[in-house]
């Protein structure tokens, strides 16, 4: 396998140097990041991830098209939109993040450790992950995540990274990123890790406060801790710890959204009306986010602005059940009758093809 990985990083090497594709890596990644995010999140990356970390810690290849749009935008991040972005170890933490929050793609049970690592985002705006890997395992496969899909319909892309990393080499940073599901899906890889049992919020306090006394700075365990008070209905605590994450990490847009929907459930609506204007400024295409601050708009009886997101949030998810329900209340309180109507009609029929 190190042979593989470090052949393919030669070529990728010699691509960077002498063309003709538009490459743009970052340095290496340290070992003590590496090392960090796989100790403080309790995950173990695959091998030839890591070598690639070591060479370079995430980049992209682009298209001439992307190229000279990236002369000219003021905004790199527009680029990296449209192509498929390697992420920094840094990004893998936060996209994970995201995706661990919401218990994303795990419908049959729940996992002691959230198994799906985000490591790409590709040019149709989802991700590739891999698998969390057992002790004594080495490589994982590679597989396409979709937004709003479960793992059963996730496809294996590449059997691990180094045939990923060799076709987007080969193929100037426009490898296959569709996944084949007669290969296996993300799914068939954990379901012997599945269990029935939850951790409780009084289990989740206790793990954070072990982990926050080992690093009282951990964002994330803030959040957890935060998350634990609130369902335990300890809402002051709820409230620290969410603030404390906010404050160590001011560039995750899940803890002001967090705080967001906190503070709109005790009816402090415009505290929570900034936090979640906050979360949607730095994640403009989640849809929850937009969700929740439609409701906040509504309560405030800013109906237009309210419908405006929650047209946004359709625009990019159309089957999204919630976001058509609030926009059924918002024409009733603007007096458009019809409109809710077919919004009703239209809840009906995405309960039915659920069914």
């Amino acid at each position: 396998m190190a042979e593989g990985i470090q052949k393919v990083l030669e070529k990728l090497d010699r691509l960077i140097g002498d063309g003709p594709a538009h490459c743009y890596f970052k340095n290496p990644a340290s070992e003590k990041s590496i090392r960090s995010f796989e100790d403080r999140l309790g995950l173990k990356l695959p091998e030839s991830y890591k070598e690639f970390l070591r060479y370079s810690n995430g980049g992209m290849i682009i298209s001439d098209e992307l190229e000279s749009l990236l002369d000219y935008a003021s905004n790199p991040e527009d680029v990296i939109w449209n192509c498929n972005y390697l992420y920094p170890i840094e990004e893998v933490e936060r996209k994970y993040k995201e995706l661990q929050s919401w218990d994303f793609g795990i419908p049959y049970g729940e996992l002691k450790t959230y198994p799906y690592i985000p490591f790409c985002h590709t040019e149709s705006g989802e991700h590739l992950i891999f698998i969390n890997m057992k002790e004594d395992a080495g490589e994982s496969a590679i597989f396409d995540a979709y937004h709003e899909e479960t793992p059963e319909t996730w496809g294996m892309v590449a059997k691990d990274f180094t045939a990923f990393l060799a076709d987007y080499v080969n193929s100037y940073g426009y490898p296959n990123v569709l996944g084949e599901l007669e290969d296996g899906s993300a799914l068939d890889f954990i379901e012997d890790d599945l269990h029935e049992r939850e951790e409780s919020p009084e289990e989740i306090l206790r793990i954070t406060e072990h982990k926050l006394d080992q690093d009282p700075d951990d964002d994330w365990q803030h959040a957890l801790r935060g998350l634990a008070y609130r369902d335990l209905g300890d809402l002051d605590q709820a409230y620290v710890h969410l603030s404390r994450a906010i404050e160590l990490d001011p560039a995750d847009a899940y803890y002001y959204f967090c705080r967001g929907a906190l503070l709109l459930d005790v009816g402090k609506t415009r505290p929570a009306l900034i936090d979640l204007d906050t979360a949607v400024k730095l994640n403009p295409e989640d849809v929850l986010y937009l969700n929740m601050r439609a409701i906040a708009l509504s309560d405030m009886g800013k109906n237009t602005k309210a419908l405006n997101d929650l047209n946004r949030a359709i625009e990019i998810d159309e089957k999204n059940v919630l976001s058509y329900m609030l926009r059924k209340g918002v024409y009733l309180s603007l007096g458009e009758k019809e409109k809710a109507d077919a919004d009703a009609d239209m809840v009906d029929k995405l309960n039915k093809e659920e069914e």
